[in-house]
């Protein structure tokens, strides 16, 4: 089956390069501005459907996303961004070891957090059930920069920033 995978556009806490986790944070002006650049790029793709992160950033670049295609979107907390714990709201920083920038190694268990392979399992979750329904047609799935980069890395995938996406096949 064939997905398009879309990490969600920018907040304000992107921008202070803060750990967002499960907070509910919104897109800032320039993320709405993205997310409009980023519907326009994927309005001709025949996309049948839209499944998002169920976060507000995700839900909002559906939203922008949705104007631009008519199709349903269903919001899935599979989706979510890993959560970071105790971390979540601070900022990464190298120095104290907080985020390495790994996608195939990290473990945030000990902040109360997610480890990578409980994210890792709730994408690949979604997309084994996603691709029971073979199309031709692409399903669109937005997402957030740990956990849909963790997914393309696993699958050997290039990474994605706030507001790009990546095509791909994918089958259980």
């Amino acid at each position: 089956m064939k997905f398009i995978i879309v990490r969600h556009c920018e907040t304000d806490w992107n921008k202070e390069w803060r750990l967002q986790g499960h907070a509910d944070t919104s897109l800032n002006e320039n993320g709405w501005i993205q997310a409009d650049e980023l519907a326009e790029k994927l309005k001709n793709l025949k996309i049948k459907k839209i499944v998002s992160s169920d976060l507000m950033r995700s839900r909002e670049t559906a939203s922008a996303i949705e104007k631009y295609i008519n199709v349903p979107v269903i919001y899935d907390a599979r989706l979510r961004e890993c959560n970071f714990g105790s971390l979540e709201g601070k900022k990464k920083d190298n120095d104290r070891g907080l985020w390495h920038g790994s996608y195939l190694d990290y473990d945030f268990t000990k902040y109360g957090g997610e480890s990578r392979d409980a994210v890792l399992r709730r994408h690949l979750s979604i997309l084994d059930e996603l691709s029971q329904n073979d199309s031709p047609e692409p399903t669109l799935l937005i997402g957030h920069g740990t956990g849909i980069n963790t997914l393309l890395a696993h699958l050997k995938k290039p990474h994605i920033q706030r507001g790009e996406y990546v095509e791909m096949e994918y089958s259980v």
